[in-house]
């Protein structure tokens, strides 16, 4: 009996490892082309010349956290979509899919608005006068592609919760391979217009930006509406019900990814007192560490998925079992990111600039970036564990205290306070020690909560 039940146990974690990465794999390919557009930006502008690259740095680090907490705010329209789903009632997803994406456009307007107004205000801590004017251009023109940002995130969470990420995906890819030319044209001024160095990589993804809205608009029209709501007034009618839960659930979410991904932001802007070359410097490194993140991420928004389902089922004790399983999953990968990392840093540093110095500074502080891939893997996979239980309220203020309080002021302590400041190595050890706080607390609120539910 026991060799049976081990048997069975054995064959369900092999059903569980596929169907995480089955579900990973799309999602994975959707945040990498998502990523590898602010890759673009960064290595098109980095050609161009050190002061276009550290303009881009500041302006990436301000736009993207705020593009990330719209999404987590729409990220909260996948339970919702899926309810109905789960209870064959797909015919009235067109109901409050309108609500959704007016949600996401109204969030990209006021994001807009104030990347808009007060971003370029921070130009001044760059000290080269030219990268502050590129810096200011850049953030105005991603400004006015926020709103068409946001209706694309309320499509594609909707795509995804129907169990159709691949149309997502093959949009997002469309999107990554129209940056090229869309940065080219301004940035460099190919087809005779007149080159903008790298304040032209904000144009580039204005025009991205509204293409993937569009698309994503005719995809759903055509693909996942019924025939009684294939019209236009469907994308555009809120409901006020479905707005408020909305918003309610999807705040606190928002607010977490907000809370880490602006933790590396902000990095940026207090480094600006080293130098152009050390902002360029940090901006590789940073830039790498996101297209890694991608992989526990997407692992991360899969386990949310598989625990959610588990739940449903009131079957606490598999939920949990895939909870873990998830983490090993993500340790896994981080062993491999972090190797390959540490391997190729000095040709890591070299694809994004010339520059001997921002190369010798990237390379350098590519190897923290090695050092905490296991920690970040596994906060990663225990807050999307958390979601998955619906314990967001306390995934947000673990996030805001590891990174906020414990990695900032460590590391602003590091690096200016010490009596030998160690520069940009000093924030990348609070990076480190931040992360670690995160992954112990997550890990331990997750024991509870899965605890809690097998009782």
């Amino acid at each position: 009996m026991t060799n049976t039940k081990s048997e069975a146990s054995v064959a369900l974690s092999k059903q569980h490892v596929k169907q995480l990465y089955a579900l990973t794999a799309p999602i994975l390919i959707t945040q990498l082309a998502q990523i590898g557009m602010a890759t673009i930006d960064t290595i098109m502008s980095g050609h161009v010349g050190t002061e276009d690259l550290a303009a881009i740095a500041i302006g990436s680090s301000l736009w993207t956290p705020i593009l990330l907490f719209v999404a987590g705010i729409m990220v909260a329209f996948t339970p919702q979509v899926a309810k109905l789903v789960g209870a064959n009632q797909t015919d009235k997803v067109g109901d409050i899919l309108g609500s959704a994406v007016m949600v996401g456009i109204a969030f990209g307007c006021l994001t807009g608005l104030l990347l808009y107004f007060f971003g370029p205000m921070l130009s001044y801590l760059l000290a080269d006068p030219h990268s502050a004017m590129l810096m200011r251009e850049y953030v105005e023109a991603v400004a006015w592609g926020l709103p068409a940002a946001g209706g694309f995130l309320a499509l594609r969470f909707h795509a995804e919760a129907l169990n159709q990420p691949g149309a997502v995906t093959r949009i997002m890819l469309a999107g990554l391979l129209l940056n090229i030319p869309a940065n080219g044209l301004f940035v460099y001024g190919w087809l005779g217009v007149e080159p903008m160095g790298g304040a032209g990589c904000g144009y580039g993804t204005l025009l991205v930006f509204h293409f993937l809205f569009i698309a994503m608009l005719i995809n759903c029209y055509k693909h996942r509406l019924p025939p009684h709501q294939r019209k236009l007034a469907t994308f555009f009618t809120m409901k006020r019900e479905s707005v408020i839960s909305l918003i309610a659930l999807g705040i606190p979410i928002g607010s977490a990814i907000f809370f880490e991904v602006s933790f590396f932001s902000v990095i940026a802007l207090f480094l600006t007192p080293l130098g152009t070359e050390v902002v360029a410097g940090h901006q590789v490194a940073i830039n790498m560490s996101s297209l890694t993140f991608m992989v526990p991420l997407s692992v991360g928004m899969a386990i949310t998925v598989m625990v959610s389902q588990q739940l449903g089922r009131e079957q606490a004790d598999e939920a949990a079992s895939i909870s873990w399983l998830g983490m090993r999953v993500n340790i896994s990968l981080a062993v491999l990111n972090a190797s390959l990392i540490i391997l190729l840093a000095p040709y890591i540093a070299q694809l994004y600039s010339s520059d001997p110095e921002v190369v010798k500074i990237g390379a350098a502080l590519l190897v923290f970036a090695a050092i905490f891939q296991i920690s970040d893997a596994i906060q990663i996979a225990a807050a999307g564990a958390l979601r998955g239980y619906q314990d967001t309220i306390i995934v947000m203020i673990i996030t805001f205290f590891s990174y906020w309080l414990c990695g900032i002021g460590l590391g602003y302590y590091l690096t200016f306070e010490t009596a030998e400041p160690l520069g940009a190595k000093g924030f990348w050890i609070g990076i480190i020690v931040g992360l670690t706080f995160a992954a112990i607390m997550l890990s331990y609120r997750l024991h509870k909560v899965s605890k809690k539910a097998l009782k």
